[in-house]
């Protein structure tokens, strides 16, 4: 086509005219304009082992991540990249590792089970928890015979700490979580929902604050020279976290829930039992989940 010249009618109209030697005419309709006029008809989308695994596992990690928010938020994660956010690495960090299966009425009520979710990740040391009787025990240590009693200051207890924990410095942080396993009565049926609880205190040799108004002693007691909890604690999960901030920088241990020795309700949300209920109550056909693929 020799001198050719392509005109667009106006916006209403996404016709295409081309004129050649002003004498033959092609007019051809835009691609855009077939596709408004036809719109494709929506596509129902039909659940599926996968997407229901997904949305039961979902469920109870958004729950739990509401619940601890504010402490993910400023200080699980300092080496995150800062387009990142919190909530999405907490996801990422726990889904398909750490398994719970909420049915549909569970998942609509907010329901959240105690499970042993990664709470923080950096590179101090981390704090083990082992479960010794019905007692949870640290593995942070004081010296021999030091006793933490209702007079027993802050001060003295952060001396304590530094003097036999190496990895322990001036002004850090520990943070103590313990997640309490709670259930309520909605309309008849039994709902597990959690009741969490933070304390922290900076250490510092030099603070006259009673140690006790700050922590629990039910918490934060001598056991045989290591730092644990007194028998019988309420049944849930604990973290014991070390952070640290030195001018603009910031680090934490990498820390996960640690379950109470009698903790029965996690092991039955994270059952082949509860994962068919859970299918049977979203519609699934076929009560057999695949596991979501870590994304």
């Amino acid at each position: 086509m020799k001198n050719l010249t392509r005109i667009t009618l106006s916006q209403q109209d996404d016709s295409i005219i081309y004129v050649t030697d002003g004498k033959q005419i092609f007019q051809i309709e835009s691609p855009q304009t077939e596709r408004y006029s036809k719109p494709k008809p929506k596509r129902k989308i039909l659940p599926t082992e996968a997407r229901m695994a997904q949305r039961a596992q979902l469920s109870n990690l958004i729950s739990t991540y509401r619940i601890l928010s504010a402490f993910i938020k400023e200080k699980a994660y300092p080496f995150k990249p800062k387009t990142q956010k919190a909530y999405n690495l907490f996801i990422k960090q726990n889904l398909g590792r750490i398994k719970v299966y909420l049915d549909k009425t569970e998942a609509e009520a907010k329901a959240c089970v105690v499970a042993p979710y990664n709470l923080s990740m950096g590179s101090l040391m981390p704090i083990e928890i082992k479960a010794k009787a019905d007692r949870m025990i640290t593995s942070l240590r004081v010296p021999e015979s030091f006793p933490i009693t209702d007079t027993t200051t802050t001060g003295e207890v952060s001396l304590a700490l530094i003097n036999v924990n190496e990895f322990i410095c001036c002004n850090d942080c520990l943070t103590v979580i313990h997640l309490v396993q709670t259930f309520v009565a909605i309309e008849e049926t039994i709902i597990p929902y959690i009741i969490p609880r933070l304390y922290e205190f900076i250490i510092k040799p030099t603070s006259q604050i009673p140690f006790y108004t700050l922590m629990p002693a039910s918490l934060f007691r001598v056991n045989e020279g290591y730092i644990g909890t007194d028998s019988g604690i309420e049944t849930g999960g604990m973290a014991y976290i070390l952070s640290r901030k030195m001018e603009n920088k910031a680090d934490i241990s990498t820390q996960s829930v640690v379950l109470t020795p009698d903790n029965v309700t996690y092991r039955k949300y994270s059952s082949e039992q509860q994962k068919q209920k859970v299918a049977i109550s979203y519609g699934v056909a076929a009560p057999v989940f695949v596991d979501p693929k870590i994304f």
